[in-house]
């Protein structure tokens, strides 16, 4: 009896490690079910937030969704800047990547289309119907272009009104060496600009940088543009404008410096 209790004792005993066995065994599915689902989570998170990459045009020109200092809404990085983009002192025509653009999913569904269409139309070789839809994309203020890889990609025009200065029209004096001076500034340049809002004829509203110089600030520097005080109160801007002020009541000759009484009949134009 006492055998049969040792016999019973023991196969309880293997019966108690086997079932250990079996759980761990039947662990195993349920971990590799957690790693799965874990890398399946991953996957998602990596297609809903993707790492920022650069078009085929290149890194430099997307649009950062950091946030950034002194209410500044988003930041553009262009394209290269067409001369004739660049329409007087203070306002520059820009093209931006949509592929780059945050904002790409306001793309009208008819821009959408016409780039479609043009894509099968250029491949069967029906370009007047090419030509039609291209018409339609450019109307909408958009733009085709090739990319180094041979494809088209979508860009978007913007124009820009640079914050806090405010230059000759092209009629004034001075006015068309603003336009000149600004224009050899950026032609060719890939510009960054910190967005802070539209105007009334809506145009962006920014501070331009190229290739680190402060554009507005340069304006100033030469000469040809105001610091437009009633909508911009930064010291960096006022300083260079006080000391421009400084230096043109000691060399009254200079023709570099616009004078308060040009100003002033710059304001009634643009008031009227």
């Amino acid at each position: 009896m006492y055998a049969t209790h040792r016999h019973r004792r023991e196969r309880g005993a293997r019966a108690h490690c086997g079932g250990g066995g079996d759980k761990k065994r039947r662990a195993s599915p349920v971990l590799f079910c957690f790693v799965a689902a874990a890398a399946l989570l991953g996957n998602a998170c990596h297609a809903l937030f993707p790492q920022k990459k650069g078009s085929s045009y290149g890194s430099n020109w997307r649009m950062s969704l950091t946030p950034k200092p002194q209410d500044i809404k988003y930041e553009l990085h262009t394209l290269p800047v067409d001369a004739k983009a660049v329409t007087d002192g203070d306002t520059i025509t820009v093209h931006v990547v949509m592929a780059d653009h945050p904002g790409s999913f306001c793309v009208p569904q008819e821009v959408h289309r016409a780039v479609a269409g043009r894509a099968e139309a250029l491949m069967a070789k029906n370009y007047q119907r090419a030509d039609e839809l291209q018409k339609i994309i450019l109307d909408a203020g958009f733009r085709q272009l090739t990319s180094s890889t041979g494809g088209q990609v979508l860009v978007k025009k913007y124009r820009v009104r640079l914050r806090g200065i405010d230059a000759p029209e092209s009629s004034m004096p001075y006015g068309r060496e603003a336009k000149e001076e600004l224009m050899m500034l950026v032609q060719g340049k890939r510009l960054r600009i910190s967005v802070h809002g539209n105007d009334r004829y809506g145009r962006l509203v920014g501070d331009v940088d190229c290739n680190g110089v402060f554009v507005q600030e340069h304006m100033l520097k030469k000469g040809l543009a105001w610091h437009y005080i009633a909508y911009d109160q930064r010291q960096e801007l006022a300083r260079v404008s006080n000391a421009l002020s400084s230096a043109s009541y000691s060399t009254p000759d200079s023709s570099s410096l616009l004078d308060e009484e040009i100003f002033f009949k710059h304001c009634i134009n643009t008031s009227s």
